[in-house]
């Protein structure tokens, strides 16, 4: 069994990696070429499903924990604690411009692919401000009792992509998945 932090820094490889797929259906896009409107719609509900609800407030217990061990990054947490919400917004926002699309809503492609960029931007960094500076504060103050006390209370679910999957609700993401480990 992985370990919380061990769990987290595996959330964050897979994110990283739909953040790959994300950008590649950006670009296409830009080029004026139809995206894959499901698969990314897909990884879009996976983040607000998975990410919102399970990675960022398990996330946020880490956070919490080392404030009440020490005041050194409080700054770098609460832009953390500021960005999850952000990320949350740019999400929906996303969401909602795509789902104009395909009910076609008239949106300025410009409008739609700028909303996308901000949201992989956002997350890119956090994700780094996350691993570079706050996953190594943690593996220093945080005593294996703090470790077990996360565990208790965070949120508890399976990745629906990732670990026990739900390939009906996720099933073009899924398949996308399926295929580029195949290539």
């Amino acid at each position: 069994m992985l370990s919380l932090l061990e769990r987290l820094n595996q959330d964050h490889k897979h994110l990283a990696h739909l953040l790959d797929l994300l950008d590649r259906e950006l670009d296409q896009f830009h080029a004026g070429r139809e995206p894959e409107f499901d698969l990314v719609c897909e990884m879009l509900e996976y983040i607000e499903s998975y990410a919102d609800k399970v990675h960022h407030p398990t996330e946020e217990l880490v956070f919490d924990a080392i404030e009440e061990r020490t005041s050194a990054k409080a700054s770098v947490l609460e832009a953390l604690r500021n960005q999850h919400e952000s990320l949350k917004i740019l999400n929906l926002k996303l969401r909602q411009a795509l789902d104009g699309i395909v009910h076609e809503a008239v949106l300025s492609r410009d409008q739609v692919e700028l909303r996308g960029r901000e949201l992989v931007k956002l997350e890119r960094q956090h994700l780094d401000l996350e691993e570079g500076e706050i996953f190594p504060l943690a593996r220093k103050v945080l005593t294996p009792q703090d470790w077990e006390t996360i565990e208790k209370i965070a949120p508890k679910s399976d990745d629906p992509v990732f670990g026990k999957r739900d390939r009906d609700r996720f099933r073009a993401l899924y398949q996308h998945l399926v295929h580029s480990l195949e290539s």
